[in-house]
């Protein structure tokens, strides 16, 4: 029995034991002394919530009566808020009237209950100040998510801070202590730190918007998000890409959109016997019948290149930028009717191909075709 003692007493068992034993008896004795009120403060919790309930279904059928149909989500919205509030502040206020400890606490959770609400006022009020700043300087979208996020994050530490200030806690000491922790936490993310960097900068710069058609890299796209961390576009095969913001800020971005109608050069390769002219009469046919192009700037049909077994033209034509989308299916529509109209007006398309000449080959004469009867006459 005293080997089982000392070995328990070595392992912490009985310390342990003595822990949870003491931790369990608080507990049935606070259960105890605080039982009733604890089943009272869930009674007065569920009729809170039945109240608020129909009143919420009152007041919302109030709405849709009273308001416009414009109006009423945002109306909506407001509503919710503020009776979720209120059902919290009333549960609060109950659980300090029924329980001792937390009397004292009962004039700070009103107050809070009302800075609440003027947090959620003030805040409306900013993200309309700031959505009429952006239409008035005709900031994009973009731009915009930076603003509202920023006003938002300040706005949220005030609030924060001015909460805690109800209690008398004092922020200032802890968040100097997490100033430290972040420097140290800073380094250890440095890639994301250099994200959210980047995506200021492209923010900032703005070399596209949302909805521009872009291409970065070995990606392109359609641009559907900036955050401050990625930048997200949707491609024409209906893939939604994430890219890192500082591999988008250290490429090189070519813009589709920003500059209005697109130019195509498709390349056509005739034989060397066509004249210029009636493939430039034909290919300009071509690009004439198609519903895209565009009849001003007038396409036009240019010779680029003498190949070594071709005639390189351009077929050089305008899109608009609601057909920017679509330029790839463009070029593949107007190359492929390019090759049949060419055919049907009898002209070739060449393929590569090499010629040799054989100058004073005489082992070979007995095998070339002319050569040989020519020797035997």
């Amino acid at each position: 029995m005293s080997q089982h003692a000392t070995a328990s007493g070595l392992l912490g068992l009985d310390a342990l034991t003595r822990i949870v034993t003491g931790a369990w008896t608080e507990f049935v004795g606070a259960l105890l002394a605080y039982g009733p009120q604890l089943l009272l403060a869930a009674l007065l919790a569920l009729v809170y919530a039945l109240l608020f309930w129909g009143l919420s279904r009152l007041l919302r059928g109030l709405v849709r009566r009273l308001l416009p149909s414009d109006a009423q989500p945002i109306a909506v919205r407001v509503l919710r808020t503020v009776l979720r509030l209120t059902y919290l502040m009333l549960v609060a206020i109950s659980l300090t009237a029924l329980f001792a400890p937390l009397s004292r606490y009962g004039p700070a959770v009103f107050r809070v209950y009302i800075l609440l609400l003027l947090i959620y006022v003030v805040w409306g009020i900013l993200e309309r100040f700031v959505s009429l700043q952006t239409r008035r300087w005709n900031l994009d979208a973009s731009l915009e998510l930076l603003l509202v996020n920023v006003v938002r994050f300040v706005w949220g530490l005030v609030s924060i801070y001015l909460v805690f200030q109800q209690f008398g806690v004092n922020l200032l000491p802890i968040l100097g202590g997490l100033g430290v922790v972040g420097l140290a936490v800073g380094f250890a993310a440095q890639d994301i730190l250099a994200n959210l960097i980047s995506g200021v900068t492209l923010l900032l710069d703005r070399p596209f918007r949302i909805g521009d058609w872009i291409r970065a890299e070995d990606q392109e796209g359609q641009v559907i998000g900036l955050t401050l961390r990625t930048t997200r576009i949707r491609t024409r095969d209906n893939e939604f890409v994430s890219i890192p913001n500082k591999e988008v800020a250290g490429a090189v971005v070519v813009n589709l959109s920003a500059g209005g109608p697109l130019r195509l050069n498709v390349l056509i390769g005739v034989e060397y016997k066509e004249r210029v002219d009636d493939v430039r009469r034909v290919l300009t046919a071509v690009m004439a019948a198609h519903p895209k192009i565009e009849a001003d700037p007038a396409p036009l049909v240019l010779v680029q290149e003498l190949n070594a077994s071709s005639v390189d033209v351009i077929m050089r034509c305008w899109i608009s930028e609601t057909n920017i989308a679509t330029y790839p299916t463009v070029v593949m529509q107007l190359t492929e009717a390019a090759k049949e109209s060419l055919q049907a007006s009898g002209m070739d398309i060449p393929f590569p191909h090499l010629q040799l000449h054989i100058d004073g080959a005489k082992g070979l004469e007995a095998l070339l075709p002319g050569r040989g009867e020519e020797a035997g006459g």
